[in-house]
């Protein structure tokens, strides 16, 4: 028999409370005395009452650490008639607190035997499973659940958990959103689900952080989020008409939104949009680093280069240790053949960047335009030194070569590109005319020629060395034909109508010829030599 511990006084109150209300029956009174006789305590409610003072004796343990203790005690409760849903539930705690997880598992089974009707005992066992990464029987307790109990947030948060880890990506979606909807303060289920959808790349993603977004149309880092799933979808109208939100003017971040639609609508196509936005993000911000550097290239490369120079100073001024600003502004200038506007900008970009290939590379660019070859040739050779791979520097460069009559120089790097890539049209073409115009190998250079027209048959420049070729081999019908079929393709090479004009006076066809000299003329009127060419036509006999 085990002994009552004198120091609980607990048990003692209890006594007390339980004995004061014990009913009183046959009381009698006899005379002057009285004389009470009390019903005898049924053994239950005393075995009852001893198992209640070891149920408590064992959640004081468990309140203390002492988990084994307090097992043993709710088992005693047990023995003692105390077999309630709640004391195996305890003793579930209980070894689960000691990793006795079997033990734990069997008495959270009781429990739920015990008391079919109360969720927390399910709720507990689902968690347990869950710990023990049985998922699809945590499910299956979460799902019953749900359908007693369906404006549970919780409840449909944690599905949403299940399936999000048993990878149902779609089922989780739709319950993270179910317990947003059934309580409105559980954004994190919002958040969870807009993390999932974009980590997922689903296609509902959008529309997910769009939710999240609606819910805190101020909240910048869920203004953040939904630009991230811009990326996923070409919905480009949705998002336009979330823009007009005026909740969402109050985003510190909304520039951004305008931002990437901007972006998503220059990768789509759509130039004239893309500008709209991009202006409008430097309407909220006009030092947008982003923006100014897209809208400013947009604008060049539309031809406003006026309007794109004044973006890049801007940027420059704003970021004056982001090259782009310079880079930009640089190709504008280059654009408009402010050639030496353009040079002086790149240097100061240069002491700077002195190590920059597009520094570099457009100096050199810079450079030849102006004829100044062995300028150029520095520039061009420092950009091939900072990226040995780059095939635009070697073109470049092998170009430079032939200007300087580097000519061992530049038939390596022809040789170096045609062995990197056999489909390079251009270093077959370059190569040809090299040859061709230093009167070297010809039979080699109509080769080179010949692959270069195969490769790409519809390049102006391409049709016009090969015809060149022709014309060096006294073959002017097919230096006719070949150049004439260039012209078609492009009239503004000054170079291709002047080769025009040459083949035609071989012909005899002096008049035509003197249409194309005046029209190449007209691209390029400090040429020297095509100047001499329609002096001495001037000045030829009537007769000749």
């Amino acid at each position: 028999m085990r002994m009552l511990k004198k120091s609980n006084i607990v048990v003692l109150f209890f006594l007390f409370v339980w004995g004061c209300s014990i009913p009183r029956a046959n009381i009698e009174t006899v005379s002057d005395s009285t004389e009470i006789k009390l019903e005898k305590i049924p053994q239950e409610q005393v075995q009852d009452l001893s198992g209640i003072q070891f149920f408590m004796d064992g959640m004081m343990f468990m309140e203390q650490g002492e988990y084994s203790r307090a097992i043993i005690e709710f088992q005693e409760a047990i023995e003692k008639g105390s077999n309630s849903a709640e004391v195996y539930h305890s003793i579930s705690e209980g070894y689960w607190m000691i990793q006795k997880y079997d033990k734990s598992i069997y008495y959270s089974l009781k429990a739920i035997e015990k008391d079919s009707i109360s969720a927390d005992y399910k709720i507990s066992l689902g968690k347990k499973y869950i710990a023990l990464n049985k998922l699809n029987a945590s499910l299956e307790i979460f799902e019953k659940l749900a359908q007693n109990q369906t404006d549970n947030a919780e409840i449909l948060f944690i599905i949403g958990d299940l399936k999000s880890k048993l990878k149902d990506i779609d089922g989780a979606l739709v319950y993270y959103q179910e317990a947003y909807d059934k309580d409105n303060s559980l954004t994190l289920a919002l958040e969870v689900a807009a993390q999932l959808a974009i980590e997922s790349n689903h296609r509902d993603a959008a529309l997910v952080i769009k939710k999240l977004l609606l819910s805190d149309p101020s909240n910048p880092e869920y203004l953040k989020l939904y630009i991230e799933s811009i990326a996923q979808t070409n919905n480009l109208y949705e998002i336009e008409s979330l823009l007009d939100s005026d909740e969402l003017q109050s985003n510190p971040f909304i520039n951004n939104l305008y931002n990437q639609l901007a972006y998503k609508y220059l990768s789509n196509g759509y130039y004239d949009k893309s500008e709209e936005f991009f202006e409008k993000s430097l309407e909220i911000n006009n030092k947008d680093r982003f923006a100014l550097y897209y809208l400013s290239t947009l604008y060049r490369e539309s031809g406003k280069f006026d309007q794109s120079i004044a973006l890049s100073e801007r940027h420059i001024s704003s970021y004056p240790d982001d090259k782009e600003g310079y880079i930009n502004k640089s190709i504008s200038l280059l654009s408009l053949q402010r050639f030496d506007t353009a040079i002086d900008e790149l240097s100061n970009a240069l002491k700077l960047f002195p190590e920059d290939f597009e520094i570099n590379y457009f100096l050199g660019l810079a450079y030849y335009s102006l004829k100044e070859f062995e300028s150029s040739e520095v520039f061009y050779k420092k950009a091939l030194s900072l990226d040995t791979s780059s095939i635009p520097a070697m073109h470049a460069l092998a170009m430079v070569y032939d200007q300087n009559k580097k000519w061992d120089q530049s038939d390596k790097l022809y040789t170096d590109l045609i062995t990197i890539n056999t489909k390079d049209a251009q270093a077959y073409n370059n190569y040809a005319y090299s040859l061709i115009e230093r009167n070297e190998d010809v039979a080699y250079a109509l080769t080179l020629a010949k692959k270069a027209i195969e490769l790409s048959p519809k390049t102006s420049s391409y049709l016009d060395t090969i015809g060149w070729i022709y014309f060096k081999l006294n073959d002017f019908e097919k230096a006719k034909e070949f150049i004439g079929e260039a012209i078609v393709y492009d009239e503004s090479s000054s170079i291709v109508l002047e080769h025009y004009g040459d083949v035609l006076m071989k012909l005899n066809e002096l008049d035509e010829a003197l249409i194309f000299y005046n029209k190449a003329l007209d691209l390029d009127q400090e040429n020297a030599e095509l100047i001499e060419k329609i002096s001495n036509y001037n000045s030829r006999e009537p007769n000749e």
